[in-house]
């Protein structure tokens, strides 16, 4: 009998752990936009911890306003902090660079060239609305319809741009994919540039720029110095492609931050990597935009807090990646 009652104790003591399982999974913080139509900002929330802000105001009524407002994107905040580690518009070096964003600076079509990445000559990114703002207890995703106009404001890409924000188990920390799908509006349209002023680029904030913090991991076969290695675009090919991926580690006050990027091998090549010590790095390829088939860029950011992982780990995390964009 006393061996029948421990045995009832211990099931009672397992199905009570159960049922605590499921009220924490129950009562586990969930992903939450909040927009502010009035600031033009929608902030994602894990709970009480901002995930990444949207930031998507255009305003001409003043030359400074039209500068800071010319195109869209998104800062990121570090996790398990309330501070937002990437570059807006307060940014004295490079100001044009402003958290996760795309563009390319030589975008040609109809006899003309137009940069949407410096934004000159009236052009600029708008965004034009929300397709889907919505977040649950496993993640966060938002669509928005955003025009690249021409100085005139009529279009002449129509991005659709989506960030999908989850948990990452791995590293405690955010995976954020991200896709833009751009679809011509005024024919053939060559996507040109150069590494420094095209493509899906991320900016670490003004700090990291002021002290050159800036160190960067790569996959094993490459250089593994961890100062920023600055090429240009000359030979063939030229230098610094097709890494698959990279990683840039800075500080921000006392806390220590890595952003892995993930390019995808699916996308055109050669991709030309670019890195900087004050804290901007990212992709940038050349292609040319068909009139009836658009093209969709689809990006892994993973961003953490502490100690910088190995290059092993971010190697199974790219893998995994591939794996994912290879289904169809």
């Amino acid at each position: 009998m006393r061996i029948f009652n421990r045995w009832l104790m211990t099931l009672a003591a397992v199905v009570g752990s159960l049922a605590n399982i499921k009220i924490t999974l129950a009562d586990a913080p969930a992903f939450v936009w909040k927009n502010d139509e009035a600031a033009k900002h929608a902030v994602l929330f894990l709970g009480d911890q901002p995930v990444v802000k949207y930031v998507y105001p255009y305003d001409t009524s003043t030359k400074e306003r039209a500068f800071e407002t010319y195109k869209p994107f998104h800062h990121v905040y570090g996790p398990g902090t309330s501070n937002e580690i990437t570059q807006g518009t307060n940014g004295k070096q490079f100001p044009h660079h402003r958290g996760m964003y795309v563009g390319w600076n030589k975008t040609g079509f109809e006899g003309q060239t137009l940069d949407f990445w410096h934004c000159t000559k009236g052009a600029h990114q708008k965004h034009m609305k929300f397709v889907e703002l919505k977040g649950d207890k496993e993640q966060g995703r938002m669509v928005a319809e955003i025009h690249w106009n021409d100085g005139e404001g009529k279009p002449v890409i129509i991005e659709t741009r989506s960030l999908l924000a989850r948990r990452e188990p791995t590293t405690n920390g955010w995976q954020l994919d991200w896709s833009s799908k751009l679809a011509s509006q005024r024919g053939e349209i060559m996507l040109d540039g150069d590494r420094q002023h095209a493509g899906f680029q991320f900016r670490a904030a003004p700090e990291v720029a002021t002290n050159s913090a800036a160190r960067y991991l790569r996959p094993a076969k490459f250089e593994q110095k961890p100062e920023a290695i600055q090429v240009g675009d000359a030979g063939t090919p030229p230098p610094h492609i097709d890494l698959s991926w990279f990683a840039m580690t800075f500080p921000i006050g006392e806390q220590h931050f890595t952003v892995e990027y993930f390019d995808n091998p699916n996308l055109p090549k050669p991709a030309l990597f670019s890195e900087r010590p004050y804290g901007r790095f990212g992709t940038f390829f050349r292609t040319t935009l068909a009139t009836n088939k658009p093209l969709e860029l689809k990006y892994r950011v993973v961003v953490s807090t502490g100690a910088s992982p190995t290059v092993d780990a971010i190697q199974k995390r790219y893998d995994q990646f591939v794996k994912e964009v290879a289904k169809p």
